[in-house]
């Protein structure tokens, strides 16, 4: 799986490195709501195609799949869900907290680019995280979301499964994820 990530990854190569952070923490709704993290990013930037929008995410699932960081996380979401555009502030927290070992990618489950994957893990409702081992392999995704406390504890046990020995002993607040 990881020569496939970085096969896919270098079938993309057309597009500039610079926008990757972007891409990886990209919600249409941040766009809406004005609570993207690069504030004159979004001036610049137009609204994607869903074409465009699915090239990019898969983009940075490619990307994410040859870092070679311990686990990935895929977040499923759809832009129209209130509670997916709830969490993106506290996934992206989560996504800096544990960057040196955790990547996490968004995946619009509404868009056609990713039936394949949303068919391979099964996945039937948003929001929906999945685990990936540093191999690409799935190792756990969290249950049907009853409230938004119910999801990030879902992402937490997710995390607690694949965080590397050396943080197991560091504090970490009940956000934290």
């Amino acid at each position: 799986m990881h020569n496939l990530g970085s096969l896919v990854l270098n079938s993309f190569n057309s597009v500039s490195n610079s926008a990757g952070s972007w891409i990886n923490n990209f919600n249409p709704a941040q766009l809406a709501s004005g609570n993207s993290q690069n504030s004159n990013l979004k001036l610049k930037r137009k609204i994607w195609s869903p074409e465009e929008q699915g090239e990019a995410e898969q983009r940075a699932f490619a990307s994410a799949l040859a870092s070679g960081k311990e686990a990935t996380v895929i977040e499923f979401y759809s832009p129209k869900c209130s509670l997916c555009n709830s969490l993106l502030k506290f996934v992206m927290e989560v996504e800096n907290r544990n960057s040196d070992w955790l990547n996490i990618v968004m995946a619009d489950a509404e868009n056609d680019k990713w039936l394949p994957e949303l068919l391979h893990y099964d996945i039937k409702y948003v929001p929906c995280f999945v685990l990936l081992d540093k191999n690409g392999w799935a190792l756990a995704k969290t249950g049907v979301p009853s409230s938004r406390l119910h999801v990030v504890a879902g992402l937490s046990h997710l995390l607690k499964l694949k965080r590397p020995p050396t943080y197991s002993g560091r504090s970490r607040s009940s956000s934290d994820g």
